[in-house]
């Protein structure tokens, strides 16, 4: 069976983490980083459920989530890796994973 990734990003806003996925602009939040990556998987079972029961696939999967979110992701992401690069030898352990755009 092949699974699907889908990105979040996790914030600290005040006493609570708040976590969105960002394929489906489905947000919750937690007091911690593991009970809001546990209730963001529940949110998205749940988003996911309804609109596959519904048959909307074709309007809410994917909904992104906006721009501004997703350059969050990816600055930290990119931060990450400088540190996870540092720490290796890299000739012998990456492996490119390939996505293939097209505009139309």
């Amino acid at each position: 069976m092949h699974k699907v990734i889908l990105h979040s990003i996790i914030e600290k806003e005040k006493d609570l983490y708040s976590a969105l996925c960002l394929e489906l602009d489905v947000a919750s939040q937690g007091k911690t980083i593991t009970a809001a990556k546990k209730n963001l998987q529940e949110a998205v079972a749940v988003y996911l459920e309804d609109v596959i029961q519904s048959g909307e696939t074709k309007n809410f999967i994917p909904r992104p989530a906006p721009r501004a979110e997703w350059i969050k992701f990816f600055k930290a992401e990119a931060k990450a890796l400088g540190r996870k690069l540092k720490k290796f030898p890299l000739r012998r352990h990456f492996k490119l994973e390939d996505i293939v755009y097209s505009a139309s």
